[in-house]
């Protein structure tokens, strides 16, 4: 089948929404981040899939046994700001990690 061109979804909350609300077949698949169709959009009808027998778990994200997994950078360009490294530090401390954790991300550690 062709697909649809005439809607166009914007944003990540847009696409599990769309993904969800889906008719035309009952496997549609969509690609989204772990964090939205888990903590921003959930509303029971997205399933996270396996890929290779593993599933998109914090334990096997972290371990990079998932191969879909998208990282994210703290990027200083440079800047001769005293308090990057403290930043960067406070980041990867307990506390930076479990804020992040706490907010839907999987933690570094």
């Amino acid at each position: 089948m062709e697909p649809p061109t005439d809607d166009v979804v914007s944003g990540m909350g847009g696409i599990v929404k769309e993904t969800s609300n889906y008719r035309n077949r009952k496997n549609a698949i969509g690609f989204s981040f772990r964090f939205f169709a888990n903590e921003m959009v959930d509303n029971g009808k997205i399933k996270l899939i396996q890929v290779n027998d593993v599933e998109p778990t914090k334990e096997f994200i972290q371990d990079d046994s998932y191969p879909f997994a998208a990282e994210f950078y703290a990027i200083t360009a440079g800047t001769e700001n005293p308090n990057v490294d403290s930043l960067i530090d406070w980041i990867l401390s307990d506390q930076g990690q479990a804020i992040i954790e706490k907010v839907g991300y999987v933690p570094v550690n």
